[in-house]
């Protein structure tokens, strides 16, 4: 019969989830993630097989909580067109903060997503969860009037997701916090004059 779990798994895929984010893939050792977690190795591998799995499983984790974040703020925003200009600029509250080391998937995917066909998938798997959110909330906006009717919304959904990655690159490029924020600013006002509606229109 196997031994029952010592850790709380959620608390060692954050732990893992750091090192390997402040670190890199390929720099973390399984040392340094038995340090980070607390987890004697033994158990680690016991648990996730090696520090590939433990690594897929802190990516797939870390995207299951963003996606979910993500659905359950675009569904109780009342203004459809706010939330997306926030959630394009990691202004939304439903998800982990942008920090100077930029998104975890980002991250993994633009390392990894080439040769190691899990992170491919969990990207892949992630942004078109994330296309269908935008998608559901641009359609929100189109029926209130806060875009334009003739919007297409599988273009914009795309553009939106665009846009949103050049901001996490931005992020973690070392830009000085004015200028980011200038950027963040710069792309709203961009996204605004091609989707939005005149405010004359509205309602």
């Amino acid at each position: 019969m196997a031994r029952p779990r010592k850790f709380d798994e959620s608390t060692v895929l954050k732990a893992a989830r750091q090192q390997f984010w402040r670190t890199g893939y390929a720099a973390t050792s399984m040392a340094d993630l038995c340090e980070a977690t607390g987890v004697a190795s033994q158990s680690l591998y016991g648990a996730f097989g090696s520090k590939h799995g433990l690594f897929v499983k802190s990516l797939r984790d870390y995207c299951e909580q963003q996606v979910n974040g993500l659905q359950a703020d675009q569904e109780s925003a009342e203004s459809a067109w706010e939330w997306l200009m926030a959630a394009v600029t990691f202004g939304d509250s439903g998800r982990l903060g942008l920090t100077e080391d930029g998104c975890y998937l980002s991250g993994s995917a633009a390392a990894l997503a080439r040769q190691d066909d899990d992170v491919s998938e969990a990207a892949r798997r992630t942004y078109d969860r994330i296309i269908a959110v935008f998608t559901t909330a641009l359609q929100r906006a189109r029926a209130a009037g806060e875009i334009r009717s003739d919007t297409d919304i599988e273009k914009a959904a795309l553009s939106l997701l665009a846009a949103m990655q050049g901001i996490e690159f931005l992020r973690k490029s070392g830009i000085d916090d004015a200028q980011f924020q200038e950027a963040k600013a710069g792309i709203v006002d961009t996204v605004s004059r091609a989707y939005g509606a005149d405010r004359a229109t509205r309602g």
